[in-house]
């Protein structure tokens, strides 16, 4: 008759190695998750080991079943493996920021990956369906100016995997101003602004150099190196530094970006 003694983990998640200790197992066949059945791995006398199958979460009763008979059962707690569902906000700068996960079996959460860049640090477990993490800071992008990667979550459950632009972020590179054409004008005047990483940009506006009211400007993209902006119109006769705006900053000022209204 085979019996149970004892079972090692007493809770873990699917994919995982589970041995069952106990004796008259040699004859073992079925590994009995409640009602759900599968073969072991190895066999002994005294102990058997199986990987644990997908199975809902919570506890379980296990058991063996040995030539025609089962023997006693013992409880195992399954951990639902981590399902994250979004990443807000989902697009940031190339410095480390803090970005909220959403999904479910959150709970036992040990750490959040960006992908290649690496583990997201200063998590803070919220709920079950809720934590918050600051993603590492992103080195070079070479000559990209945007890099997406994967977020995935690991909890006692196991790691997540990889859901598609859901569960993705999008870090932007610092864009740049380099230089207008006019640099001089009167409105309705269009201007061209070349510079770098000038993707995803949510504004341009004109602020007197020195200092003073930022005005905002309509604009068009035409490429991650040049952007088409109308001048502002009601614009008092003077200089103006032209910035622009992406998930990745704000353009720094420079020399190169100054616009003179005649």
């Amino acid at each position: 008759m085979a019996t149970l003694t004892s079972l090692s983990p007493t809770q873990s998640h699917n994919g995982q190695t589970l041995t069952l200790t106990g004796t008259g197992l040699a004859n073992t066949t079925k590994v009995n998750f409640g009602t759900k059945s599968v073969s072991p791995a190895t066999v002994s006398s005294t102990t058997v080991t199986v990987v644990i199958p997908v199975l809902c979460g919570g506890q379980v009763n296990v058991s063996v079943t040995a030539g025609t008979t089962t023997s006693n059962s013992l409880s195992f707690f399954y951990i639902t493996p981590p399902l994250p569902t979004a990443v807000v906000s989902n697009t940031g700068p190339a410095a480390a920021t803090s970005v909220s996960v959403f999904g479910s079996g959150l709970l036992t959460a040990t750490g959040v990956t960006f992908g290649a860049v690496g583990a997201g640090t200063s998590l803070t477990v919220v709920s079950d369906t809720e934590l918050t993490v600051t993603c590492p800071a992103h080195g070079s992008f070479g000559a990209a100016s945007t890099d997406t990667v994967d977020c995935t979550v690991t909890t006692a459950g196991g790691t997540s995997v990889p859901l598609g632009a859901a569960t993705q972020y999008t870090y932007y590179a610092v864009p740049t101003v380099t230089s207008l054409s006019p640099t001089s004008g009167s409105a309705p005047t269009s201007v061209t602004v070349t510079g770098t990483n000038l993707v995803g940009v949510s504004s341009v506006t004109f602020t007197p150099t020195g200092g003073g009211t930022a005005t905002q400007a309509t604009f068009s993209s035409a490429s991650a190196t040049s952007l088409l902006v109308d001048l502002p119109s009601g614009l008092a006769a003077g200089t103006y530094d032209v910035q622009a705006t992406t998930p990745g900053g704000t353009t720094a000022v420079v020399a190169g970006d100054v616009f003179t209204v005649v």
